[in-house]
């Protein structure tokens, strides 16, 4: 029995040295693929913060060309209007405008309505329209406006170009597309 208690004694040192090894190298490895993974969801993480910044900022782009876009056409459509007064205004000073014409030349369709109390009924009955569309009123009152515009002078004329086209080409310097 004491032989065998030695043999037990000489294998159980290098028996416990291979266990200890083992839980701790099992410890080790289980520690290593934990700081892997989590590596690995920290750069997940990363990746999926730099899309997000990368779509706000594609938006926020966007948003701002539409923006700009908006600003020019609105501009542009100013300097129109602006055209369209002055070249009234000229017809008006130079006395080539009939009084029925001033109001609807100086009003919008609604702001003619509202003038004059009339609904959009009461205006096509007065003109004698009868087609039913919505836009039959707007469009009798468009063609109205072509009818009472006059025709200036080719140096007013020209003036009323080019003030147009100045107004257009600042709005292109100051909305670049």
């Amino acid at each position: 029995m004491d032989k065998i208690m030695e043999k037990l004694n000489k294998i159980s040192l290098p028996a416990t040295i291979i266990i200890a090894s083992l839980v701790l190298g099992g410890f080790y490895y289980a520690s290593e693929i934990n700081k892997q993974k989590s590596i690995e969801r920290q750069q997940q993480i990363k990746i999926d913060q730099e899309k997000q910044d990368q779509l706000a900022k594609e938006l926020k782009e966007q948003e701002t060309k539409e923006q700009a876009e908006q600003a020019l056409s609105t501009c542009i459509s100013d300097a129109e209007e602006k055209q369209t007064r002055y070249w009234n205004s000229e017809c008006k000073r130079l006395g080539k405008i009939i009084n029925s014409c001033v109001p609807i030349l100086d009003l919008t369709f609604n702001e003619y309505l509202k003038d004059k109390g009339l609904t959009i009924e009461e205006y096509k009955n007065q003109r004698g329209i009868t087609d039913n569309n919505i836009f039959a009123g707007l469009l009798d009152y468009a063609k109205r406006q072509d009818e009472c515009s006059c025709a200036l002078p080719i140096s007013l004329a020209d003036n009323a170009n080019k003030i147009s086209a100045d107004d257009k080409a600042m709005c292109f310097k100051r909305y670049p597309q």
